[in-house]
This record gives structure tokens, C-alpha cells and sequence, in this order.
């Protein structure tokens, strides 16, 4: 018997690719030349997807007969607030509520606020004032004419090496004070001290923090309150590499830029080829774009996004800035025991059943990409495109427990790369506490850290994680900031757990890695009962696979292919022409971005 989500997508794709091949469908329809007082018909559409949510919600409360689809046509949809769906909102088993792009439309959800009126101020610098920055909006990136700008900084993002080393580092027993020495002539002058940051980098998770005042005399940044501990493997120490951004006059690179909060002036210097006088200048407001919150007792069913780019959220530093602890994750959470924070996801679903997000986009984003959270089943994150992401790409994971884990999700297809861009501890594809997940077909690269991660317990006690499959990915060009990752990474006792015929190559190990190897596969604490068949790994910093804090032969292990780059490529040549998207989607995701 086929599972809900194979019916459905098979049920969809039968809609056609046209707006007018649909005929048994509820349509209806959003344009940016819409009105949201109109009727939402193909004449006279919608102006917001959040007015059609509203229309869908009408009809689903008289009761669905037929599969609804909004239709979203050509544009960009600046949204005002983030989109939620819940139950109310949702499909039923037999008919599906689909928010899709018409065919060849190129449909935009936007968290950003277009900049204007640049002028120039100072030599080449040229600069805008921002409505809604001295009342307390703030924004940590900027993007113009689509690419991201650089946060003014020392060391400049392409020198080399584009960081420096601490001095020294002390923090009160008491977690009142802590504070850093750098090397003379780093800490200048500045206008507002308060808004410069560190970044300092542990072994494979990095720190963030604001400084609160500066002593030039003795080199030393007293970081801003409230302070935490953390693993000494990633907290701040001498010799750890860090650099220093957001302070005006740091603003010397084509690219750069820099926030006054007091005035509410943006000041950015052009790239060449730049014409600010007509450039468009998108800063993010929203944290997250789209949110699907079910609930344990009515999940939301059958509900899908396609076609869909989502781009420009923003994600505020906290008080006590960003202490990571692992994959994006960092402090504890006030209100669930022993679950971590972690950067949240513009899309994040969470107790949905039966949905997907597919085919679309996600790019230009200040946190993680998208997220199937607790109690998600059957769902799938299928053919997108993520880029450009400052912290992780995809994420499927829950609470430990077996009633509160996702289950029978899947990741397919995607293109993953360009993430990790702010939090260089983030993973292309991350899963934690899930069961019978299936990560296959991806294709991921360019990452600060590990490619793709399962697992999420540090020994090899039984939890819910378990049937996960890890198949016929192509990853690459990873570990290229910090250390003790790989392609692959894995964690935790996980019964059934397969990972096979994956394509593993150029693991990289920068200036920045202090600590343990980088590896084609990263076995790592408490891993136990896994398959690993007919995987190919070859030009790695370090040894292929590593082991730490469990064993070989606590897994089984067939026609693998570890070596030198000649040698598997010819042995493995099979697997490696398997691996990767597959032919269906190379063409679209391989495309002009």
C-alpha cells in the first residue's frame, strides 16, 4: 500500500503545469496587480497570499469537496508579518491545500524592506537613512541587486589569512566580566563600541558577542553581559581565531557595510558595477516566513508549498550573543529541559502530516533554511535550491522521545550549498532525533563544517533515533572553517540505520581548525547498528573514516570504496554516477540561481 505522501504526490502532479489545465480543484488566484478585495478568481485575483490563506480557511470551515490551489503568479510578496498556518488552515486526508507558483512564474515571498534613497556621503560611501531603526528595528545583513554585503570588518573577508589570534581571555568565577586581549592597533577609535562584535571560532561551532567597552591601552574588548559558559573544546581562549565587525570606521572594502542605531543611517561602499542611484537595497525584517504549527491532537494534514522562492529573514543576536554548541544549536532552552536553542528556519514545520515543501527556493536567508520539527510525518523537503543560508540549510528533528520524534520524512533532490555563511558550525543537512528518515539523492557542498549529520545523542543509550537512511548523496567541498566533521557525521545509537552508495570528496582544513582531524566520515560518539555499503570517499584532509567513542565492529560494512582518487573512481564508478540529484532535477537546480 502506498504511503499518504506517494498518493499525494502522485495526485499532484496529475494537476497539470498550467493555472488552466486544473479543472477539479478549488483555484484561486494572487497577482501583485491583485486586489484583496476582489474575488481571488483568475480575472480578478488576490493581492496577498496571507488575504487567499484567509479564503482558504473559509472554505475549508464549509468543508473541503475538492483540492484547493492558490495560484501565485509572477512577482514579489513582501510579507508584513510571518505566515501561519494551523489546523484550520489544513488539508484532510483526501484533499490537499496547495499554495503553488503558476508555470514559469518566478514567485517571490519576501521578510525583507527595500532601502532607498542612497545618496553619496563620503568618498565612495554612499548611505540612506531607515525608517524604523531609531524606534528599535535592526537588521545584522543587508543585500543589494540580490548579494549579500559584507558587515564592515577587520580582517577584510579576503585577506589572507581573514583572521587574527586572542591574546588572552579571562571570565570571572562569578560570569560578571569576561573579557578578551587582542594584538595592538586592532581596537580603534570607534564612534559606538556597542555595536562591534566578535566572532571567535571553536573547533567546530563558533562564539558571537557584542562588546560593551574598550581599554586601547591594554588591548582589551570587555565583552557585553550576560555571559555563559561553555565546552572548552569551543569557548573563547588564547590563540583562538577571531575577527572583528560593525564598526563604521572599519568600512574600507568595495561590498561593506555598516548600521548607525543611534542615527538610523545605513552606510555601504559599492561594489564595481554598483549604481546605487538605481540598485535595489533589501534589508530583512521578518525571522521567519512561513510557520506550520499543528498541534499533537489535530496536526495540520496535507498542506504544501511549491514552486515557491522564500528569501530575507533576519535572526537578532541574543543578550548574551551566540555560544555554539553544535550544529546551530546553542544555550538551553528556558522551558524544555534539555533541549538546546537553535537558528530557526524561515519554513518550520512542526506537527503536520503529509506535507511538503517542494520545488522552490530558499536563498538569502540570515538563519537556517527549513524545518520538519516535532511530530512531523510523512512530509517531504523535495527539488529546492538553498543558498546563500547563514546557518543550517535543512533541519529534521525533534524531541528524543518515540511519540514526539519526526518520522517517515523525506529529503530528496535538494541542492544544498552556500550555507553556514554567519554560524560557521551549520550542516548542510542536519538530523537529530528522528526515525525511518530518508536523505537521498542530495547534492551538497561548499559548507564551513560537516555536509550532512545524523544523530543526536552522545553515547549509545536507546532513543526513538532509529531506520534513518542516508543514500546516494554527492558531498563535497566541505570543513572549509573549521574541524572534527566530515561529508558525513553521525551520532548515537541508531538500530537500522543505513548509509550507502553516498559520493564523499574534498574535505578541506583551513587555518582556522584547532583541534581534531577532518574526515571523509566522522563516526562519532555512541554510534551503533549502522550499514555502511557501497560508499566512495577519496581526497580527504585527514583519514577517510574516524572513529571516536564507539568501534568498527559496531557496524556492518560492504563494498565500500576508500582511497586514492584513480583507484575509486574506477571501483566505484557505478555509485559515483548514481549519486547526486537525479536526471529529473540536474537540469532545473543546476541552473541560474
Amino acid at each position: 500500500m502506498r504511503s499518504v505522501a506517494t498518493a499525494l504526490a502522485a495526485m499532484l502532479l496529475g494537476l497539470g503545469s498550467l493555472c488552466a489545465d486544473v479543472q477539479a480543484a478549488t483555484e484561486l488566484y494572487v497577482a501583485t496587480s491583485g486586489d484583496d478585495a476582489d474575488p481571488g478568481t483568475r480575472e480578478k485575483p488576490l493581492a496577498t497570499v496571507g488575504r487567499a490563506k484567509q479564503a482558504v480557511r473559509e472554505r475549508i470551515a464549509a468543508g473541503l469537496t475538492s483540492d484547493v490551489v492558490v495560484w501565485i503568479g509572477e512577482g514579489t510578496y513582501r510579507l508584513d508579518e510571518t505566515l501561519v498556518f494551523g489546523p484550520e488552515d489544513s488539508g484532510t486526508e483526501q484533499f490537499a491545500v496547495a499554495y503553488r507558483a503558476c508555470a514559469g512564474a518566478k514567485v517571490t515571498l519576501s521578510g525583507g524592506r527595500p532601502i532607498t534613497g542612497w545618496r553619496k556621503s563620503d568618498g565612495e560611501v554612499w548611505s540612506a537613512t531607515v525608517p524604523g531603526v531609531t524606534k528599535g528595528w535592526t537588521f545584522r545583513n543587508l543585500f543589494v541587486d540580490g548579494r549579500r554585503a559584507v558587515r564592515a570588518r577587520t580582517p577584510n573577508v579576503d585577506a589572507e589569512p581573514n583572521g587574527r589570534q586572542l591574546k588572552a581571555v579571562e571570565m570571572t568565577k562569578d560570569r560578571a566580566r569576561f573579557t578578551v586581549t587582542l594584538e595592538p592597533g586592532v581596537l580603534g577609535d570607534w564612534k559606538n563600541p556597542s555595536d562591534v562584535e566578535l566572532m571567535i571560532a571553536g573547533n567546530w561551532a563558533i562564539n558571537r558577542k557584542r562588546v560593551e567597552r574598550i581599554d586601547h591601552v591594554a588591548n582589551v574588548a570587555t565583552l557585553a553581559p550576560p555571559h555563559q559558559h561553555g565546552p572548552a573544546y569551543i569557548f573563547p581562549s588564547a590563540g583562538r581565531w577571531y575577527h572583528v565587525e560593525n564598526a563604521r570606521e572599519l568600512l574600507d572594502q568595495p561590498g561593506e557595510w555598516y548600521l548607525d542605531r543611534t542615527t538610523g543611517i545605513v552606510s555601504y561602499l559599492p561594489r564595481e558595477g554598483e549604481d546605487m542611484t538605481s540598485a535595489e537595497v533589501v534589508a530583512p525584517v521578518l525571522e521567519q516566513l512561513v510557520v506550520v504549527a499543528g498541534t499533537r491532537e489535530e496536526p495540520v494534514r496535507n498542506l504544501h508549498f511549491l514552486g515557491i522562492r522564500f528569501e530575507h529573514t533576519d535572526w537578532r543576536l541574543p543578550d548574551e550573543g551566540y555560544m555554539g554548541i553544535q550544529a546551530c544549536h546553542y544555550g538551553r532552552h528556558p522551558h524544555r529541559g534539555r533541549r538546546w536553542l537553535h537558528v530557526p528556519a524561515a519554513v518550520c514545520l512542526t506537527d503536520a502530516q503529509g506535507c511538503r515543501v517542494e520545488d522552490g527556493v530558499l536563498a538569502r536567508l540570515c538563519g537556517s533554511g527549513v524545518e520538519l520539527a516535532d511530530r512531523c510525518r510523512d512530509g517531504a523537503i523535495r527539488g529546492n535550491r538553498l543558498f546563500e543560508i547563514s546557518a543550517n540549510g535543512i533541519m529534521v528533528g525533534g524531541p528524543r522521545d518515540e511519540a514526539d520524534v519526526p518520522k517517515a520524512n523525506e529529503v530528496s533532490n535538494n541542492h544544498v550549498h552556500g550555507c553556514g555563511l554567519e554560524y560557521y558550525g551549520a550542516i548542510g543537512i542536519w538530523v537529530g532525533f528522528a526515525q525511518g528518515i530518508r536523505v537521498a539523492h542530495n547534492l551538497v557542498h561548499d559548507l564551513p563544517y560537516s555536509g550532512i549529520s545524523v544523530g543526536w545523542e552522545w553515547n549509545d543509550r536507546p532513543t526513538a533515533c532509529r531506520e534513518n537512511l542516508v543514500e546516494a548523496n554527492h558531498v563535497y567541498d566541505v570543513m572549509k572553517r573549521l574541524c572534527d566533521g566530515g561529508c558525513i557525521y553521525t551520532l548515537g545509537l541508531q538500530p537500522g540505520t543505513v548509509i550507502r552508495a553516498n559520493h564523499l570528496h574534498a574535505v578541506h582544513r583551513s587555518f582556522m581548525a584547532q583541534g581534531a582531524p577532518n574526515n571523509g566520515m566522522f563516526i562519532d560518539q555512541g554510534s551503533k547498528g549502522y550499514l555502511f555499503e557501497r560508499n566512495v570517499i577519496y581526497n580527504t584532509a585527514d583519514e577517510h573514516v574516524r572513529f571516536n567513542q564507539c568501534q568498527r565492529d559496531w557496524h556492518t560494512w560492504r563494498d565500500n570504496h576508500f582511497g586514492h582518487p584513480d583507484a575509486v573512481k574506477q571501483s566505484g564508478a557505478a555509485i559515483i554516477a548514481q549519486a547526486g540529484l537525479e536526471p529529473a532535477y540536474r537540469e532545473r537546480l543546476l541552473g541560474e540561481p
